[in-house]
């Protein structure tokens, strides 16, 4: 019986690529990651979208710690976002920049978790710096940054 060549060719590629689809599908459902679909998408939004929170992660799927002040400067940071009337976007800068001020001078976090929130406090002070100068018209990111917060932090 002869057995032509390119059937047998396509029939090793068929098992070559039966075997990566099982391991893509073994490997997406491994019972021993710790992250959930949400902390992974929230991540690569996250990584997608702005540079100035690169590094920012989940501490093993769950929330960073932050201390009472910290928390509370940034409730009052979106209190003056989710509130502000679209007038003047400067003092609306300069006021989130004293709020920023705040928590810095109160934060007594170390480690890990005052890393990780770092990098979403210097994406903040970026934003309201240029808020404060009038180089920026939106409280869309600063909105995001807080989101983003939400997402990572907690008291």
């Amino acid at each position: 019986m002869h057995v032509n060549r390119s059937y047998l060719c396509l029939m090793k590629k068929g098992k070559v690529l039966l075997v990566c689809l099982i391991l893509v599908v073994l490997s997406c459902t491994s019972p021993e990651s710790s992250e959930t679909p949400e902390s992974l998408a929230s991540e690569e939004v996250v990584f997608e979208k702005d540079k100035n929170l690169e590094g920012l992660k989940l501490n093993l799927g769950k929330k960073w710690k932050v201390n009472h002040e910290t928390e509370v400067g940034m409730q009052n940071i979106e209190v003056l976002i989710r509130s502000f009337d679209g007038n003047d976007y400067k003092k609306l800068g300069k006021d989130i920049k004293e709020e920023l001020g705040q928590i810095i001078k109160l934060c007594t976090m170390k480690g890990e978790d005052h890393d990780q929130f770092h990098i979403v406090l210097h994406a903040m002070m970026k934003e309201s710096k240029k808020l404060k100068k009038g180089k920026s018209s939106s409280t869309e990111k600063m909105s995001r940054y807080v989101d983003v917060y939400h997402a990572h932090f907690e008291e």
